[in-house]
């Protein structure tokens, strides 16, 4: 959404201003946010149910984003990355690995 904001507002300020310029084409990195974001089923949000439940571990937590998220196209963890509670999310500009050792201290 803010990528669309801002790209669409700079467009029409250039139309506005008779500046030439060509349609810029952007990919739309809702999906993605959503995994990160979103109420209940996103990444945060298991981040802060884990911190709030008792005897809970980094270990627990990327369990639990692995049940959360796997069915989401824009997340993935091969059975490696799982090994090593790690996993990938796709972002606009490719895959991202991310390490769940510290995300409980860090939140």
């Amino acid at each position: 959404q803010f990528n669309r904001f801002v790209f669409k507002a700079e467009q029409a300020e250039y139309e506005y201003e008779g500046i030439e310029w060509s349609n810029i084409e952007f990919p739309d990195n809702q999906e993605a946010l959503d995994l990160i974001e979103a109420k209940r089923l996103g990444i945060f949000s298991v981040l802060d149910e884990q911190c709030r439940l008792p005897r809970r571990t980094d270990q627990t937590f990327a369990k639990s984003v692995y049940d959360t998220c796997e069915s989401n196209s824009y997340f993935s963890a091969s059975r490696m990355q799982r090994s090593k509670g790690r996993f990938a999310v796709t972002h606009f500009a490719g895959e991202v690995e991310y390490d769940s050792n510290g995300f409980m201290e860090k939140n």
